[in-house]
């Protein structure tokens, strides 16, 4: 795929962001995509393999507004097939004309209010929450990151996946134990809360505090004057390290050396270092709050960072039992496995492959009608069970007072929109849906695949019809049966046997919205390895019962009018008076989020 990656801000190679960056494009790179970068100054050499969008490297200021309101315009949009953000919490777009995602790393500005000066956080807090809100997807790199999303920027939660951060598996080096505390991390205050880590250590009993040393690689950044000042000043201050930045090649060397890592940060979006010191083996322990609480649960000792006795007691917990460093060593190298920038890389890329809107928080793919093509030849390959839904307006009227209807559509293994009706309720709250994926103009696609299909609803004898004509189509798929939608031909428990010994690929499910839905919920364990889907009138159709609209009246959206024209009795509320009153529930739902 084409994908157009923003790599703004790069700073300087020096950051979390930076390595998040670098480590996703290359493994992107590695799956085969073609990549283009936006890029500053400072990321040009180091992604010179990639085509790139320069923008020159001035102040804060200038970077923000440019890529707010300039760059968007710059693009040519059109040579890509998504575009991904890799930092939406520093650099966003005004404008999304492609898929868009936005990552977010986190929004410790609500958490650490002394983190930057004012005007960065009028822009971190009121500006950007307008913009990275429009993007078709966010993505949050922990659980914690999308609950500050909900709570402090509004997003809507089904807006949000969760795709956590990888980390670079360091090479094992054999070395000399040294009796060292580490902690990496840029110096900066009071983020990264390297004063309370100074007082804890000051708390240890004697015989620690002059057997190890406090060590804490890390470039200063903002308030690092205070800690070196403190560090200065200590009765400890010899056992007190600050190498400066240390270079990605010596951090094996680094973790291979302590005798345990401590994270004591106040907040973190992520936190690679705990993950990298996990898979060295080195017995950890990290602050309770934040992401830093889910990476180190069950897998680190947990502390409150603002409590410099609980750090202090932590430390001393490690440093003075050998068999606690042994367990967490253990317990940290099981956690680290689970993690990787392959499945980084892949979870970005799933999410435009299976990209969804939601209209009153039901889910549906929003992409072509080849790609849901794709999906479904996918779960029929599985060999498992899976529910597969439409929905249009008149559906998605029904999920918004049938809450056993809405979450029987959110369990489906895919749900495609059938009709103009759910792409304009996409579009007015912000999704772009990119074509029709309607069962009619499906099924002849199915025809030609090599599945074992089986119609089951209908009025008694339409199912038969449908069967004869779908026989007459001359594809590649063979279709083994047909039962009608009222058990006049066969009884519920009779279809169930026949559909287990025919072996079933596609079950094709026309009893109308929500019978269709419920009924497939129900029964679906007793079909094992078929693929359930809810196509309404389909088989009216296919057996020419009712007639299709001319092709004119498809392409512009507006078949529902002949079916009003054929059906005027039995569809007038449906769309005289269920048209309207979607759009008034969409446009509610917009102003309620």
């Amino acid at each position: 795929m084409k994908i157009l990656l923003s790599a703004i801000p790069f700073d300087n190679g020096k950051s979390g962001i930076s390595v998040y960056i670098r480590e996703v494009v290359k493994a992107l790179e590695a799956q085969g995509h073609k990549l283009t970068l936006i890029v500053e100054d400072d990321g040009v050499e180091e992604f010179e393999r990639f085509e790139q969008i320069r923008i020159k490297k001035r102040n804060a200021l200038f970077s923000m507004l440019y890529s707010l309101f300039i760059l968007p315009f710059r693009i040519n949009w059109k040579k890509y097939d998504f575009c991904i953000l890799l930092a939406a919490n520093r650099r966003c777009f005004c404008r999304f004309p492609v898929f868009t995602i936005a990552v977010v790393h986190d929004l410790s500005q609500y958490h650490v209010p002394v983190k930057y000066d004012r005007f960065r956080m009028f822009y971190i807090k009121k500006v950007l929450p307008h913009y990275v809100r429009k993007a078709q997807s966010i993505v949050a790199i922990s659980r914690s990151t999308q609950n500050d999303l909900i709570k402090y920027w509004h997003i809507p939660a089904e807006k949000i996946s969760v795709v956590y951060n990888g980390f670079t598996p360091q090479k094992t080096v054999q070395t000399e134990k040294l009796k060292q505390i580490l902690y990496i991390s840029r110096i900066e205050h009071p983020g990264k809360n390297h004063l309370n880590l100074l007082k804890a250590f000051e708390l240890l009993p004697e015989e620690l505090r002059r057997e190890y040393t406090l060590v804490m690689p890390g470039a200063a950044w903002n308030g690092a004057e205070a800690v070196f000042e403190y560090a200065k000043n200590s009765p400890c201050r010899e056992q007190f390290k600050f190498p400066g930045f240390v270079d990605l090649a010596k951090l094996p060397e680094l973790y291979a050396q302590s005798t345990m890592y401590i994270f004591p940060s106040l907040f973190e979006g992520f936190g690679l270092s705990l993950l990298e010191a996990m898979h060295a083996g080195v017995p950890c322990a990290c602050s309770n709050n934040s992401s830093l609480g889910e990476l180190g649960q069950d897998s680190a000792l947990l502390f409150d960072p603002a409590s410099v006795e609980e750090i202090a007691e932590s430390m001393k917990k490690i440093l003075s039992s050998p068999a606690l460093q042994q367990e967490l060593s253990a317990k940290g190298k099981e956690k680290a496995a689970h993690f990787s920038w392959q499945n980084t890389a892949n979870g970005l890329a799933e999410l435009y492959k299976k990209r969804k809107a939601f209209v009153f928080g039901v889910p549906f793919f929003s992409g072509t009608m080849d790609e849901a093509l794709q999906q479904i030849d996918d779960l029929v390959k599985s060999k498992h069970a899976h529910h597969i839904a439409f929905i249009n307006a008149h559906c998605l009227n029904i999920a918004s007072c049938n809450e056993n209807y809405k979450n029987i559509l959110k369990m489906c293994s895919a749900v495609f929109a059938d009709g103009i009706g759910a792409r304009i309720g996409a579009k007015m709250l912000g999704f772009r849906v990119e074509e029709n994926v309607n069962g009619t103009d499906m099924f002849p696609l199915l025809a030609q695949k090599p599945y074992r299909i089986y119609l089951f609803g209908g009025a008694p004898g339409v199912a038969a019809t449908a069967l004869e004509k779908a026989k007459k189509l001359n594809g590649k798929a063979q279709f083994v049966g047909c039962a009608d939608g009222f058990f006049k031909e066969k009884s519920e428990k009779e279809l169930l046997t026949e559909l287990a010994e025919l072996k079933v690929d596609i079950l094709l499910v026309a009893l109308g919205v929500p019978k269709q839905e419920e009924w497939i919920a129900t029964n679906l364990e007793k079909i094992p390895g078929c693929v359930a889907i809810g196509v309404g009138g389909l088989l009216d159709f296919v057996s020419e019962r009712i007639p299709r609209a001319p092709l004119w009246m498809r392409k512009l959206n507006i078949e529902w009018c002949f079916r009003l024209y054929c059906e005027p009795v039995r569809l007038f509320k449906r769309y005289i008076i269920g048209n309207p009153l979607f759009i008034a529930r969409v446009f509610k739902s917009k102003l309620w989020r």
